[in-house]
């Protein structure tokens, strides 16, 4: 089901590099709203009061984002479960991420 992610050593960096690019994208807003001066409440203030989960979900997405760019940057052998399970948790995350990043960084301050 999951064979279409493996592929020659040019595909696996190209799509480390996406991948983990995207991560990238979720984790730097998420970790830039969290500076003092910068706030700004993805999961508003009445659930998150201090930031500490929005906090956590853009360490995750940083963590996540190197983990897709150094897995596949690194050569090894055919991993079985592990591509599969973190091209599912970067989809999840853009999911469910995405939509809410990009609507809070086009309304103003």
């Amino acid at each position: 089901m999951f064979a279409f992610l493996e592929g020659d050593r040019t595909f696996g960096l190209i799509y480390g590099l996406t991948t983990g690019g995207l991560c990238l994208v979720l984790a730097i807003p998420l970790l830039y709203w969290v500076l003092p001066g910068h706030k700004r409440s993805f999961f508003g203030t009445r659930i998150d009061p201090e930031y500490r989960l929005q906090l956590a979900y853009g360490i995750f997405c940083m963590a996540m984002a190197f983990t897709d760019m150094g897995c596949r940057a690194i050569p090894h052998g055919r991993l079985t479960f592990v591509h599969p399970t973190f091209f599912l948790m970067t989809l999840a995350l853009v999911i469910a991420l995405a939509p809410r990043i990009t609507a809070l960084a086009r309304t103003p301050a």
